[in-house]
């Protein structure tokens, strides 16, 4: 296990650690863009350069690109790798159109973050900026191609990590376009991801667009309830409604990412035809008056024929924690217990499934992507339990 030393501060990493890991799990972050855990690194946007003073590697070096070695000295801080990070902060936002105001990602974009911590305030660079054209990229995502960097962080997630080719790198040198062919939708069903993972704000989260700052929303944990595997995920809110889903960090269920329905698919508590109020006899009510009022009917059929005579139906979107609590319901008050299907048939079909279910055959999706066979029957991933489908691509990428 390599010992190395960051900032005066010592640590021991596994095997094959990268500095910038190894640097993370001191509680050092080092800046990047290129860079993200689940997409490996590539030494593309040269920032997360740090000073190696003693061991095997001397020198400025990307910490990205470097496995940790027993005996390294690493600074972070030297006069010499903050230079050369500011140096391309500086040369980034050459071309950049400077337009925080009006851009969603304000607020929340990492370009933002290090150009105000790298100490740029002034452009110096006298010439004409470079400019692309946006394409029409479809109804969720958000296309502003002047605001790019070139770090390869969508192409890769895009071609590599899911394996879609309707997007991509084109051109060459400092005229590199990420986008398509022709405009229209991306063909990947996972392809909101690259408004999270965009360290700036080229791929925006169109629904959300002008909805509100990242400062003004209320956030909260929460599961995604689209299919059975129950993503991780983050719910923003703004004055009561919805504003936008994001992945959350689960490394044993989605990883760093979810799919598009379980990103987009979110907003229907918003839609105008929604109930807001309850009603009793068809009427508006306050809530504690419709509560109240459910109580007292359902102790009058107890009382009329018994607890047995209360039927419960739970919902198959409903997440397993609100099933339990409805078992513990039914347990308590001695009410039948609650039921998920309305077809007998299939809920047989389903209890005869899982039967066979133990410890030793339900793993995680983590699992999933670091198997050496995997067998498919009578499923279809992509449509049924999308994130399924990206677990086992990473598996087939693996071999």
């Amino acid at each position: 296990m390599p010992h190395l030393i960051i900032d005066d501060i010592p640590v021991d990493v596994p095997e094959g650690t990268t500095v910038i890991e190894a640097a993370e799990q001191a509680g050092i972050m080092i800046p990047r863009f290129c860079y993200l855990k689940a997409l490996g690194s590539v030494g593309a946007c040269r920032m997360c350069a740090v000073s190696f003073l003693a061991g095997p590697v001397k020198g400025i070096e990307m910490s990205c690109m470097v496995k940790a070695v027993d005996g390294m000295v690493i600074s972070t801080t030297d006069n010499e790798a903050v230079a050369f990070r500011r140096q391309m902060i500086e040369w980034l936002m050459v071309n950049h159109p400077h337009d925080c105001p009006v851009c969603d990602e304000g607020g929340q974009c990492l370009l933002q973050d290090e150009t105000i911590s790298g100490g740029h305030q002034s452009r110096r660079f006298p010439g004409k900026k470079r400019t692309y054209p946006d394409q029409d990229l479809g109804p969720f995502i958000q296309h502003e191609m002047n605001r790019c960097i070139h770090c390869y962080r969508c192409a890769r997630f895009y071609q590599e990590y899911a394996g879609y080719r309707d997007f991509g790198v084109m051109r060459l040198g400092n005229r590199v376009y990420y986008g398509r062919f022709s405009d229209g939708a991306l063909e990947n069903p996972f392809a909101g991801n690259l408004v999270d993972i965009c360290p700036t704000g080229v791929f925006t989260d169109k629904p959300a667009r002008y909805k509100a700052r990242r400062w003004d929303m209320q956030r909260a944990a929460t599961l995604c309830l689209h299919c059975c595997l129950g993503c991780n995920t983050t719910v923003s809110a703004f004055h009561q409604a919805i504003v936008r889903q994001e992945a959350r960090e689960n490394s044993a269920i989605n990883g760093s990412f979810i799919c598009d329905r379980g990103r987009f698919g979110g907003l229907y508590p918003n839609h105008a035809e929604r109930p807001r109020t309850p009603k009793v006899d068809g009427g508006d009510a306050q809530w504690q008056q419709a509560l109240d009022a459910a109580v007292a009917r359902l102790q009058q059929i107890v009382e009329t024929s018994g607890p047995g005579a209360v039927a419960v139906l739970g919902s198959t979107r409903a997440s397993m924690e609100t099933m339990a609590m409805l078992h513990r319901c039914c347990r308590e008050l001695r009410w039948s217990a609650p039921s998920c299907f309305v077809d007998p048939g299939l809920e047989r079909k389903i209890q005869r499934a899982i039967a066979r279910l133990d410890g030793t055959l339900a793993i995680t999706l983590g699992e999933v992507e670091h198997a050496d066979f995997i067998l498919v029957v009578g499923a279809d991933p992509v449509n049924e339990a999308p994130m399924l489908a990206l677990a086992l691509r990473q598996a087939a990428r693996q071999g």
